[in-house]
């Protein structure tokens, strides 16, 4: 089982460098004490190119991603997890860099080759083809957070059925901000097969589409911009795999941004 995580790892870490951008010149910051962390606060110079911009790449940057394949938890079963996401965004652009403040003038949003994000997240069986999932994050020295949820229909296959197709819908919403306030909804197509290796292994591997709406109102005097409402989509591939209770998983988005994500967690 430690090769298999060893081999997960290498593989995220693997796929997120080569999923980042080519380092850009880094820009000037907008400096403002009150927060220890990266923190949104619009500032005057936003446009409304750069205002959509941020819209669809923040949509992609945190919409719900369960890292699980398409079968059905089961009636009464659950899931609690832990989530670690990279993504390829450019902090250099006006998109990023015009939506955040920093508590210095060398403190950059993305320190290295990704932008980092954890999360944790519960998933809960409530019928035989029927999943609902929950997800909050919260920067602690920051003044934002995300929560949102998720339903999952299995449409082909079900409990006992190696080869499973479902749909998904989820919203996930930002709390915090005083300038703004932001959402993306999203729906999926997955589909997956379970092979198990042992009677308590076994392994997942999945694909899926998404399309998606993002939201995001501005609520500042600093601007005066239209809400922007922007659509995208997105393509994925990803592993589960279970050994006993134990839960881990690994996907790669392909899109405009793309990213990594890892998850480890315990089922029953």
């Amino acid at each position: 089982m430690k090769r298999i995580i060893r081999i997960s790892l290498a593989a995220a870490a693997a796929v997120t460098l080569s999923a980042a951008p080519a380092t850009a010149q880094r820009p000037h910051l907008h400096v403002h004490s009150r927060w220890e962390e990266c923190s949104f606060k619009l500032a005057p110079s936003l446009t409304r190119s750069s205002w959509r911009q941020f819209t669809g790449e923040a949509g992609l940057v945190t919409y719900f991603r369960p890292l699980a394949d398409a079968r059905p938890m089961g009636k009464g079963n659950f899931e609690l997890s832990i989530l670690q996401g990279q993504t390829s965004i450019n902090d250099a652009d006006d998109a990023w860099n015009d939506t955040f403040v920093h508590p210095d003038s060398t403190h950059y949003l993305v320190e290295g080759e990704a932008l980092s994000f954890p999360g944790l997240m519960g998933r809960v069986g409530l019928g035989a083809k029927t999943d609902v999932a929950g997800y909050f994050t919260k920067a602690p020295k920051a003044n934002y957070g995300f929560y949102g949820v998720q339903v999952q229909r299995v449409v082909v296959g079900g409990p006992a059925s190696p080869w499973n197709a479902a749909t998904r819908v989820s919203v996930v919403s930002m709390f915090g901000p005083e300038d703004l306030s932001f959402a993306v909804a999203g729906a999926d197509l997955v589909a997956s097969r379970r092979i198990s290796i042992t009677r308590s292994l076994a392994v997942s591997p999945y694909a899926s589409v998404s399309g998606y709406l993002a939201r995001s109102h501005e609520r500042t005097s600093a601007v005066a911009l239209a809400d922007a409402y922007v659509p995208g989509a997105q393509a994925s591939v990803g592993l589960a795999t279970q050994l006993r209770a134990l839960r881990i998983g690994a996907e790669y988005n392909a899109a405009k941004v793309r990213s990594v994500s890892m998850k480890v967690g315990v089922g029953f």
